[in-house]
């Protein structure tokens, strides 16, 4: 069996334009996925540290996943998006809960920790991204 492929400069062309629109698209997808698996994350540790029935129990509901931003310069495209408390209700808390304070409240460190656990698969799901572009 004799495998035989040919291009030209033209198909070399057509296929960096597609990698161009993917990769943007892609990129973007990356990193809104990795801010919603690290805000779930936070969430679950700030629940474990804040039952039902203590004072802070709505705490966690006030977690949430923000936008990407996408900033586009001559170097190419950077995105990123922020998780964690909202500053309305009891996320008006989240300096003392997170950082703990002089009184009686230990640091909760629920933002560090997911970070920790989000931190190595967020890189290695973008690391796996120009295989996508280029091999699929």
């Amino acid at each position: 069996m004799k495998v035989s492929v040919h291009h030209t400069l033209r198909d070399f062309a057509d296929d960096q334009k597609d990698v161009a629109k993917r990769a943007d698209r892609d990129m973007k997808a990356c990193v809104r996925e990795g801010a919603r698996a690290g805000n779930e994350i936070a969430k679950d540790y700030a629940r474990e540290k804040n039952p039902p029935g203590s004072h802070s129990y709505k705490y966690p509901g006030t977690f949430a996943a923000g936008a990407v931003r996408g900033f586009h310069g001559f170097g190419g495209a950077a995105y990123s998006a922020e998780y964690g408390p909202l500053a309305r209700g009891q996320g008006i808390l989240a300096p003392i809960l997170e950082n703990g304070d002089r009184s009686e409240n230990a640091p909760q460190m629920n933002l560090a920790r997911s970070a920790d656990r989000i931190g190595p698969s967020f890189a290695q799901e973008a690391r796996r991204l120009p295989d996508k572009w280029f091999w699929t």
